[in-house]
């Protein structure tokens, strides 16, 4: 465990990891605490109990995905190159290439992956990278942040990018829902109230919704990818992008009830 401070319930979490169809898995009775941990194994993550039923996994090298039809997995490449079969074809994702999949899917080559699953949601299948140093939106104390891969409908899942600018400490706060993280470069730290953990290249976390938590970066930038169970933006039936700029004369669309799409 990468933290500053020994932590009881760290300790204890450590002592429940069983094996399971070759990953590490934490029961299902630790979905609310903390977890914060080096990816140095394959281990499993069940938040299925959670407001927005979630897992999470950190695989080494290959993993096969089967059962899953109804589910829509989030990846990110933290080291190594690795190919991504689907029902979509089959790719290659290098480090620091991210991708949306909904459906059964395997992982075979050298990597450490991140493969954050929101169930029983089907998003699309995407495919980006690599993250740039910076995020294309302000965030808090100066850091900055990137949506890799948007809501399809407002509340649904996405993957987000988030940059910690050298010798930036975060204002405490918390986030209504899980976070699922992974640390793609840098260094710092992660405050809770379990202790201050370390943060470096390939450190892995869980923020269950409403932990009061903050990141630093203390000499180096922190860049962390973070997935989403859910969002408060993105469009509805009501307002987006093609309905509001179509207009007919100089009315949009989005108010003409008698030739809007019921």
């Amino acid at each position: 465990m990468q933290h500053v401070n020994e932590t009881p319930l760290l300790q204890k979490q450590a002592q429940n990891i069983s094996l399971e169809s070759e990953l590490f898995s934490i029961p299902m009775g630790d979905y609310q605490k903390f977890y914060c941990q080096r990816f140095l194994e394959a281990i499993k993550l069940d938040y299925t109990m959670a407001g927005h039923p979630s897992s999470a996994f950190w695989v080494i090298n290959s993993i096969k995905v089967n059962e899953s039809e109804k589910d829509t997995h989030f990846l990110f490449v933290s080291e190594g190159e690795v190919t991504l079969n689907s029902i979509n074809g089959e790719f290659l994702l290098r480090k620091n290439c991210f991708a949306a999949v909904p459906g059964n899917f395997s992982l075979d080559g050298s990597a450490q992956v991140l493969v954050a699953t929101r169930l029983n949601y089907t998003g699309l299948f995407t495919i980006g990278g690599p993250i740039e140093p910076l995020g294309r939106l302000n965030y808090i104390d100066g850091c900055s942040s990137t949506v890799l891969i948007n809501p399809l409908r407002r509340g649904e899942p996405c993957l987000n990018f988030l940059h910690v600018p050298p010798g930036v400490s975060q204002t405490p706060h918390t986030h209504p829902s899980l976070r699922i993280g992974l640390v793609a470069a840098g260094s710092g730290i992660c405050q809770v109230d379990e202790g201050t953990f370390k943060m470096e290249p390939g450190t892995v976390f869980c923020l269950p919704e409403n932990k009061l938590h903050s990141f630093s970066a203390i000499d180096d930038s922190l860049r962390i990818i973070i997935y989403h169970p859910d969002s408060d933006v993105g469009p509805t039936d009501d307002s987006h992008t093609m309905l509001n700029n179509t207009f007919v004369g100089e009315k949009s669309a989005k108010v003409l009830d008698a030739i809007r799409t019921k």
